[in-house]
């Protein structure tokens, strides 16, 4: 009966947000007029304008202008008339439209520059060549301009026939008559062996995906502003949670209706795809359809696949575009979360054009990625019902933590009636501040945006340049820029980096934890370097750059202790201390170890750095001082240091850790030391340490 009753409420929260949706413009517009007409209408316009300006360019005229006064023509009988002929000739296999204009070679440089001329060929014996004396054809042009930079393939082309006509001279006068057989002594031919449908499906799959999660998404967020951020600026929500219906109920009718679009305009997505498809085909057909006949009835069981895993990708987009548009109060707010999230989501829709790219289980099970190869690889019909179960229950798994999540967030009062739902402190100023506290959320956000875009395009100039000092400079960016956003705010330092004098039996405990933490690093990293080889060797092969020269008191002092100062004052001291007083104790532990993975910017390393980011940011938590993480970082940057200076030595101290082939029984032994060392150093923590009280989440 309970069921039945949370069913009904269910069914009538979906069905009032459909009535919504439906009588929003907006909405049946992204819904409808974008899958239906927009998308096909671009590309159809991009195909059309591209064939015309590409044949408009075959026959627009070229000025260009040849100097020859420094050839010899003595060498291989260059005759400059029979060149010009050549470059001018519009009747050959080329049909280029080249005209050329009678200016002298002084110039011939200033009529280029102020665009009288396309570009000019200067023509100049090279006597000094080792091989015997020829004449150097060198074009001149503008690639700037786009006429230049044609006019210059053109007459690239044109050299290649010109280069033929004296090869064929040097040989007549050499007495050979079978020129052809010498020029050409083979001929190369291509047969393409793959089925028109596959090559067809080839071009659907580099453009399909990226159309497809791109509707998705604007389905999706219109229905979700409309849903979250639409109900507080009407200022309908307060009404909706007076009715006798409980979170979940309301928010897992919003999210199916909000799906149902979004499903909605994949679909209508997908049937314009094809029949715009079948459009152009229809097109090429009538000039040779013997050679581009394809049977449509082999790509219905693809597309059903694809169906059915674009509706699971929709319930996680849907899922997530809610989670991100619950923290607007308005419409105009939505949209400026928006801007981050298409990026994103844009960003990882690319890998549908990058070539050699294999998929595999590991990136079937993330997100975005995961649709984007399947729709390339099913619509080659190659298919793998492992990979595509992956997707279908990663997707369905990712929606349903995301409406946990969403749940959670609806719980919370402050994030739907509070009035400071994003307080940023370092636009205000700073007389205006109150001393004490800790950093904001928005603000650590803030910080660490700052800091990736420096660490991103200063850092590789000043280590290409700097090498090992260069670490140490991106190392000094990383410790000063929170040390002085909290200055700015006057944030309390203490509470802000966890400053506390470590008790002695919580260095043992920290130094236990990370032995057996690491352990488990190291393991993961075996198994993920087998996936990923070229990450790991290029992560190898920066460190060998970086440290070429330097000496090991040098490297320990730069990679080592720096990273364990500099790092932890920015993710331990003030990213945490921002998260704790923001978010749940679980949510900011996560949080924070997620940016410190993706700080490290490689795939292998995320997962590596995150295992060990949070168990840093968990001894803080609970223990309040920074000291012991400081610790625990050195020591394992210290051992890799250790390892790469003293190898030998290495083996004979940890020779189980340094293999490079680790065994089943290894292995196991390696788990269990692991857990053992684990296990008891968070417990010597637990039981002599206590969550952090120096800071109230929400203040």
């Amino acid at each position: 009966m309970r069921s039945s009753n949370k069913l009904n409420k269910i069914k009538a929260i979906y069905k009032k947000e459909m009535l919504d949706l439906l009588r929003d413009k907006k909405t049946l517009i992204m819904m409808l007029i974008v899958p239906l007409v927009l998308y096909p209408l671009i590309m159809m316009c991009s195909v059309l304008i591209g064939a015309s300006v590409a044949d408009s360019m075959q026959k627009d005229l070229y000025h260009i202008a040849v100097t020859d006064d420094k050839a010899d023509r003595t060498i291989n009988g260059y005759d400059g008339e029979t060149f010009k002929e050549i470059l001018s000739d519009a009747k050959d296999s080329l049909e280029y439209n080249l005209v050329i204009e009678e200016i002298s070679s002084k110039e011939c440089a200033d009529a280029l520059s102020k665009e009288m001329i396309d570009a000019y060929i200067e023509v100049a014996a090279d006597t000094g060549n080792t091989t015997g004396a020829r004449n150097v054809f060198t074009i001149y042009y503008l690639s700037s301009k786009t006429s230049s930079a044609t006019a210059a393939d053109m007459i690239e082309d044109k050299l290649e026939l010109y280069k033929k006509h004296t090869s064929e001279w040097v040989l007549h006068s050499m007495g050979i008559d079978n020129t052809e057989l010498l020029l050409e002594p083979i001929e190369v031919t291509f047969d393409d062996m793959s089925a028109n449908e596959e090559r067809v499906g080839k071009v659907l799959g580099s453009i399909l995906p990226m159309l497809m999660v791109t509707s998705i998404l604007l389905g999706a967020f219109y229905a979700a502003v409309d849903a979250t951020a639409g109900e507080k600026e009407r200022g309908t929500l307060e009404t909706l949670l007076t009715l006798p219906v409980g979170n979940d109920e309301l928010i897992i009718g919003k999210f199916l209706a909000v799906s149902t679009v979004a499903v909605a305009s994949a679909i209508l997505n997908l049937i314009s795809m094809l029949f715009m498809s079948l459009y152009f085909y229809a097109i090429l057909q009538s000039s040779d359809a013997q050679e581009l006949s394809i049977n449509f009835i082999d790509f219905i069981p693809a597309l059903v696949i694809v169906l059915f895993c674009v509706a699971a990708f929709a319930l996680f987009i849907s899922a997530v575009t809610m989670c991100v548009t619950i923290f607007a109060k308005s419409f105009k707010e939505a949209n400026n979360y928006a801007t981050p999230l298409m990026l994103v989501v844009m960003f990882a829709t690319f890998v549908s054009f990058m070539p050699n790219v294999e998929f595999t289980a590991m990136l079937a099970a993330v997100p975005i990625v995961n649709i984007c190869m399947l729709i390339s690889n099913i619509l080659v019909f190659k298919y793998s019902f492992s990979l595509i179960m992956i997707v279908l229950l990663s997707s369905i798994t990712y929606a349903a933590l995301a409406i946990i999540l969403l749940i959670r967030l609806y719980d919370s009062e402050d994030m739907l009636f509070g009035e400071s739902g994003v307080n940023i402190h370092l636009f205000s100023g700073r007389k205006e501040m109150k001393s004490g506290g800790v950093p904001t959320l928005s603000d650590a956000v803030i910080v660490l945006s700052v800091m990736l875009l420096l660490f991103l395009y200063a850092g590789p100039v000043v280590q290409l340049k700097l090498r090992i000092w260069g670490v140490l400079l991106t190392q000094v960016f990383i410790v000063v820029i929170p040390l002085a956003a909290a200055w700015y705010t006057k944030s309390d330092f203490k509470r802000t980096f966890s400053i506390k004098a470590p008790k002695p039996i919580w260095i043992f405990g920290a130094v236990l934890s990370e032995i057996g933490c690491y352990i488990f690093a190291i393991l993961l990293a075996g198994l993920l370097s087998k996936i990923f080889p070229q990450d790991t060797k290029a992560v190898s092969d920066a460190m060998e750059f970086m440290l070429d020269g330097t000496g090991f008191a040098g490297a320990l002092f730069v990679t080592a202790l720096a990273p364990a100062i500099c790092e932890e004052t920015l993710f331990r001291g003030y990213f945490l201390a921002a998260s704790t007083n923001r978010l749940k104790p679980v949510a900011a532990i996560l949080t924070g170890a997620a940016v410190f993975g993706i700080y490290h910017l490689s795939f292998v390393k995320f997962f590596t750095t995150g295992i060990l980011g949070c168990l840093f940011c968990f001894i803080v938590y609970r223990t309040g001082s920074i000291f012991l993480t400081m610790l625990m970082h050195f020591i394992n940057n210290m051992f890799a240091v250790f390892a790469m200076f003293y190898p030998e030595k290495t083996k004979q101290l940890a020779p189980i850790l340094v293999k490079e082939e680790i065994s089943g029984l290894d292995a196991v032994f390696l788990v269990i030391f692991g857990i053992v060392c684990l296990a008891v150093g968070l417990s010597v923590l637990i039981k002599t340490s206590a969550p952090r009280s120096d800071v109230v989440r929400g203040n």
